[in-house]
């Protein structure tokens, strides 16, 4: 059953990462967690479950091998085996959870009821980029990567709502971002 979860959730977040990685810079899941996030932890839970099948299933079969040194063998090629494989995925995880860690998200609301989603990277504070929403959960890049004339907190932005766009009020900076389908 381990094994049946880990590669149900293995796919399932290799499948969201190939979404994401396409429609990379329009798209944003946003349901609990940024994407990358999301994708991070069923990352998580499929390696745990991984190794819950491995610890399950290896030693009952290794046990089943009646001659010793070729038991023993088996057993070592079976622990590498783990270990090799363990290391890429190890590598690929700690990747995308800097890359998930490092950005701060707020939600900036409007008095309209209108509400847009500010990204600021976790590396360079001064950049960041706007999303509107889309539908629920899904958030839609509006304004792409931008460098602001000076650093501020995403959750002391303000936005205000006009006839035809909405503008977001970031530090220094005037954003002009369209609505969704314009």
């Amino acid at each position: 059953m381990s094994a049946l979860v880990s590669v149900l959730l293995g796919a399932a977040a290799q499948a969201s990462a190939a979404w994401v990685s396409d429609s990379l810079p329009e798209v944003l899941v946003y349901f609990v967690m940024p994407g990358w996030a999301l994708i991070l932890c069923c990352h998580l839970l499929s390696g745990v479950a991984a190794l819950a099948a491995l610890v399950l299933l290896v030693p009952v079969l290794v046990r089943r091998i009646s001659r010793g040194w070729i038991r023993r063998l088996t057993a070592v090629l079976a622990v590498l085996a783990s270990v090799t494989s363990a290391l890429p995925w190890s590598m690929y995880s700690a990747g995308v959870g800097l890359a998930a860690v490092a950005a701060t998200y707020a939600q900036v609301t409007a008095s309209s009821g209108e509400s847009v989603l500010v990204e600021q990277s976790g590396f360079d504070p001064q950049t960041y980029s706007v999303y509107s929403q889309k539908s629920w959960g899904l958030w839609q890049r509006s304004v792409p990567w931008l460098s602001a004339t000076e650093v501020f907190e995403p959750k002391d932005c303000t936005l205000t709502g006009g006839s035809s766009n909405l503008v977001l009020h970031c530090g220094a900076d005037d954003i002009v971002v369209p609505r969704v389908g314009d």
